[in-house]
């Protein structure tokens, strides 16, 4: 049977692109233009943010619309959260950018405070009025609780807010010294995803050793590889709550694991907070400037799940000890 994370979630209509859009980001956006393109089969390759009031609406645009081009899709959706009667210059901008770039615009919508309206619908679509449709209540949604069954945390109201849940939160923690071998402390860390599958807590003993190992660059490596597709929404919030336990000094690792495992769930919002934090800890960290550098060249997020095989293959040895 295949586990329901690796079956793609359908959407039906605007008011599910409407609910969904909060999950991929994290949080619900405000004054923001949100960019999703998709593949010749439909499926979701990237999402972009972008903020609507810009001083050179022009070039923003063909900023923002160029780094669609040399991706592998065929078209896009657009849909703007604005105040009240906003400004849709910059909105039209995009729409022509996206044309002349030889995409299918699929859709564009503009969501004020209570409603929404399609501005490619021409009035003869009988689902939607023209003059505004009622949002979607996420609470209720068909969408949303498929969401949550897949284990997605409902959005924060802001970015600001999902940004302070990755805050350290935790006690005072001792971190000692291992005399563990590398496949010892890999299986460390392999037993304590384990449990985290079926418990969701980490006992101060999990969490000193793992942000001991996870100093070690290939156990770090290692710790990239421990999931597959049918956990990969349980190890985002296994690295979500090990930052929020993790203090300065040991925060780099752990954050950069957020980055590459929320990206690849599709979670991009998510991705670059963490890196952000991965930032404030080392700006120096290796795999934070990878990271960053894949995602602004929008590299897809199965991009990343490829990234994680071929890892597992050469670190083969080590994988096998500790399984």
């Amino acid at each position: 049977m295949t586990h329901i994370e690796s079956q793609p979630l359908i959407l039906d209509s605007p008011e599910d692109l409407l609910v969904t859009i909060p999950f991929l980001l994290g949080f619900h956006p405000q004054n923001s233009l949100i960019v999703l393109s998709l593949t010749g089969q439909r499926r979701l390759a990237r999402v972009m943010r972008a903020e609507i009031d810009v001083t050179n609406e022009r070039e923003a645009a063909r900023e923002l619309i160029s780094a669609l081009t040399w991706q592998n899709i065929e078209s896009v959706m657009l849909v703007a959260y604005t105040k009240g009667q906003s400004n849709t210059s910059f909105i039209e901008l995009c729409e022509n950018e996206i044309e002349s770039a030889g995409f299918q615009l699929l859709e564009s919508i503009v969501v004020s405070e209570n409603s929404w309206h399609s501005r490619r619908c021409e009035g003869e679509c009988s689902s939607c009025n023209h003059s505004g449709n009622p949002l979607p209540v996420l609470e209720s949604s068909r969408i949303a609780a498929e969401h949550v069954i897949r284990g997605h945390l409902l959005p924060c109201a802001s970015e600001s807010d999902l940004a302070s849940t990755l805050a350290y939160v935790g006690a005072e923690l001792e971190i000692t010294e291992t005399s563990l071998s590398l496949p010892e402390s890999a299986a460390r860390l392999r037993d304590m995803w384990v449990r985290w599958q079926g418990l969701r807590w980490l006992s101060p003993a999990d969490v000193s050793a793992a942000l001991r190992a996870l100093e070690n660059v290939a156990l770090r490596d290692f710790a990239i590889t421990m999931h597959d597709g049918a956990h990969l929404q349980g190890t985002v919030e296994l690295w979500r709550t090990l930052l929020s336990q993790a203090p300065t000094g040991y925060r780099a690792p752990v954050a950069s694991l957020l980055a590459a495992t929320s990206y690849e769930a599709g979670e991009g919002g998510l991705a670059r907070l963490a890196l952000d934090e991965a930032f404030k800890d080392d700006p120096e960290y290796s795999l934070a400037h990878l990271l960053a550098r894949a995602m602004e060249a929008g590299w897809p997020s199965e991009a990343f799940t490829r990234m994680r095989e071929e890892l597992a293959e050469k670190l083969g040895a080590l994988v096998g000890l500790a399984a």
